[in-house]
C-alpha cells in the first residue's frame, strides 16, 4: 500500500509535464556543466553555501536539500533506476534517482541540478534519528519534538531551507519526505 501511495504521489507531481524513463541503460545521462557566471541572485548564492537543514544519511553520505546532486550521486554510486521529466516549476528537467529504499529528486537551476526531495520508500532505511516507515507518531515526536505543523495527518518540521514531512494513517508513519524550500528561486 505504501508503494502505491508513493507512486500515486509521484504521478500527481508529474501531471501536466512530459516524462522520460531510463531503466535499462543509464548511459544516457549527460555531464552537468558548472556555471561559472558570478551574476546570480541572492537565493542562488544561499544554496551554494555550506549545507544546512535536515539531512538524510545513506552509506555515510549526508544528503542535504538545495545542494548540488553530482557529488551525492558520485558518492552513492550507480542508481537502481533513473527517471526524468520536464520540470513544472523550472526550465529544464527534474531528475529522479532511485536507490535501495529511497529516491532523490532534483530541480534544474543555472545549469546545475539541486536536490529538491528525498523520499523514503520502505522500512529498510530510516532518518538519522531512527524514524522509519511504520514508526508511530509518538516515536516521531520523541525524536523531533513538538515544533511541527500538522494538517490531516501530515506533520511538517522546518529547519533552515528544508522541511521534513511525515504522513500518517492510524497513528503510523506511511511516508517520509525531505523537502527543499525552493520558494523565491529564480525560475
Amino acid at each position: 500500500m505504501r508503494k502505491i501511495f508513493l507512486m500515486i504521489l509521484v504521478a500527481l507531481l508529474l501531471t501536466g509535464c512530459g516524462a522520460k524513463e531510463d531503466t535499462a541503460d543509464n548511459n544516457n545521462k549527460t555531464d552537468i556543466p558548472v556555471n561559472e557566471d558570478n551574476d546570480t541572485d541572492k537565493k542562488q548564492d544561499d544554496i551554494a553555501k555550506e549545507p544546512s537543514g535536515f539531512s538524510f544519511e545513506y552509506n555515510n553520505v549526508d544528503i542535504y536539500m538545495n545542494t548540488d546532486v553530482v557529488p551525492v550521486i558520485d558518492a552513492l554510486g550507480e542508481e537502481l533506476n533513473y527517471f526524468e521529466a520536464e520540470s513544472c516549476a523550472f526550465k529544464g528537467l527534474d531528475k529522479f534517482y532511485t536507490y535501495p529504499g529511497f529516491e532523490i529528486t532534483t530541480y534544474p537551476l543555472d545549469n546545475k541540478d539541486y536536490i529538491s526531495a528525498v523520499n523514503l520508500m520502505d522500512d529498510t532505511v530510516s532518518t538519522p534519528e531512527g524514524i522509519y516507515l511504520g514508526s508511530t507518531v509518538e516515536d516521531m515526536i520523541a525524536a523531533y519534538g513538538s515544533d511541527y505543523i500538522e494538517s490531516s495527518g501530515s506533520y511538517t518540521y522546518t529547519k533552515d531551507d528544508s522541511k521534513l514531512q511525515f504522513i500518517t494513517m492510524n497513528d503510523e508513519i506511511i511516508a517520509i519526505t525531505y523537502l527543499a524550500d525552493v520558494e523565491g528561486l529564480e525560475q
